[in-house]
């Protein structure tokens, strides 16, 4: 991945910053929840703070591979690749901040607080210069018009 491309998926996640992570339960089904990505600049891997005991560490037991997504306004970013539970307590100690504070209020030391993982393999990503009223001013053209909208740039990237 170029420098370029790093830094608009870097962005993005760090912008948008609510990710929905998409798991496979045990029967297959997908699910998706929402999550809050820690705001670093991004090599490669996604980090989130999650419950030891939650659903989605025991499907991440069984099936690795994920996808995580990010629609802001204006932009949008897909990570997929395949996530692992980290118990590091130096690690866990350098992402905390306020917010994780609120949802786990026992700390970094909490024996059920552990970092999800995310080593993305590919990412797809689209961006609209002028976001959301871009984007609805690029729609309205196209049916006046007849012509294709401008969606910005979209570009799929192997990391």
């Amino acid at each position: 991945m170029s420098a370029e491309d790093n830094q608009i998926v870097t962005d993005i996640a760090k912008k948008v910053g609510t990710a929905m992570i998409t798991t496979r339960q045990a029967g297959g089904k997908l699910v998706s929840r929402p999550m809050t990505g820690q705001r670093v600049e991004f090599d490669g891997s996604a980090w989130f703070f999650v419950s030891r005991s939650a659903d989605m560490v025991a499907e991440i037991a069984r099936d690795s591979q994920v996808n995580v997504g990010y629609a802001g306004s204006g932009s949008w970013l897909s990570l997929s690749g395949a996530a692992s539970v980290v118990d590091d307590a130096a690690k866990k100690k350098a992402l905390w901040n306020e917010f994780v504070e609120a949802w786990f209020p026992g700390g970094p030391e909490d024996a059920d607080v552990v970092l999800l993982k995310v080593d993305a393999d590919s990412a797809e990503y689209w961006t609209s210069p002028g976001g959301k009223p871009r984007a609805l001013f690029e729609m309205a053209k196209a049916r006046v018009t007849g012509s294709a909208p401008d969606p910005g740039d979209n570009k799929s990237v192997d990391l």
